[in-house]
C-alpha cells in the first residue's frame, strides 16, 4: 500500500533523449587478433550504414530522422548523433522504450558525416552497408570492399537509459565484425575464396567460391548477416525485413 501511495504521488518526468549510432566492433583499431580464431587481424577502413526512420517511444525524433543518411562508423568517434527526442514519461524512473529504426537502401539518402561520393555509391549501388578494410596475417594481406544490400527494420528496443537519467542518451549499436562469425570470428573462408590470388577478395570470387560458412555461400552469409549487426546496447531487438 506504502509503495502505491509513493508511487502515485510521482510526478511525471520530461526529458531531451539524444540517440547515437555508435560502433562496437572496434572499428578504429581493427579486430583485436585474439577475438579472430584464426590469428587475421581485420581493420576497417569503412564502415557505413544507411539508416533512418528512428523512433523513440514509439514515435518519430523529428521530421529529420525519417530521411536515409549515410554514416561511416569509421571516425565517428563516440558516436554519431541521429537527432534528439523530447519525451515525456508518467514513471520517472522506467526504461526509454519503444525504440525502432531501419537499416535499408534509400533512393535519395542523405549525408552524416560523409562524402558526396559516397552517398552516391550507397544510392546508385542499392546499399544497405557498405564496407572496406584489410585483413592481415603475418606477411599476407587482403583487401575487401564490398556492398551489401540486405536491410532490416528494427522494432520493440528498450534501452538501459531511464527517465531518471538528467541526459539521457540512447545507443544504436554496430557490430561489424560480426560478418566474419558469430561467437567465434574466422576470415580463412574468406582469405581463401580469393581465388586469383591478387590480394583483393571480390564480390564474384565469393559467390563462386565452394567454401562455406554457417551452411551458407559466403556471399550468402554476408547478406544474411548485414541486416543482424544492430542492436540497442547489446539488447535484442524484434527484426523484421524492410
Amino acid at each position: 500500500m506504502l509503495l502505491s501511495a509513493c508511487a502515485a504521488g510521482e510526478d511525471a518526468v520530461e526529458r531531451d533523449i539524444d540517440v547515437l549510432l555508435a560502433d562496437a566492433s572496434f572499428v578504429d583499431d581493427g579486430i583485436h587478433p585474439s577475438t579472430v580464431k584464426d590469428g587475421w587481424v581485420v581493420t576497417f577502413s569503412r564502415l557505413q550504414v544507411s539508416i533512418g526512420d528512428v523512433v523513440v517511444e514509439e514515435s518519430s525524433l523529428d521530421e529529420a530522422s525519417q530521411r536515409y543518411r549515410i554514416v561511416d562508423l569509421v571516425g565517428a568517434d563516440d558516436g554519431f548523433v541521429l537527432g534528439r527526442a523530447h519525451r515525456t514519461s508518467e514513471h520517472p524512473h522506467a526504461l526509454i522504450r519503444g525504440i525502432g529504426f531501419t537499416i535499408a537502401s534509400a533512393a535519395g539518402p542523405v549525408a552524416g558525416n560523409v562524402d558526396e561520393s559516397d552517398v552516391e555509391r550507397m544510392r546508385t549501388g542499392l546499399y544497405s552497408i557498405y564496407v572496406e578494410g584489410t585483413a592481415q596475417r603475418g606477411e599476407e594481406t587482403k583487401f575487401f570492399s564490398w556492398g551489401l544490400t540486405a536491410g532490416n527494420s528494427y522494432v520493440g528496443c528498450i534501452s538501459q537509459a531511464s527517465f531518471a537519467d538528467e541526459e539521457p542518451r540512447v545507443t544504436i549499436s554496430v557490430r561489424g565484425d560480426r560478418l566474419f562469425g558469430d561467437e567465434e570470428l574466422v576470415f580463412d573462408p574468406f582469405a581463401a575464396s580469393d581465388a586469383n590470388a591478387d590480394g583483393e577478395i571480390e564480390e564474384a570470387e565469393l559467390r563462386d567460391s565452394q567454401i562455406t560458412l554457417g551452411g551458407k555461400n559466403l556471399w550468402t552469409w554476408l547478406e544474411a548477416h548485414a541486416g543482424t549487426l544492430f542492436s540497442v546496447e547489446g539488447s535484442p531487438c524484434t527484426i523484421e525485413p524492410s
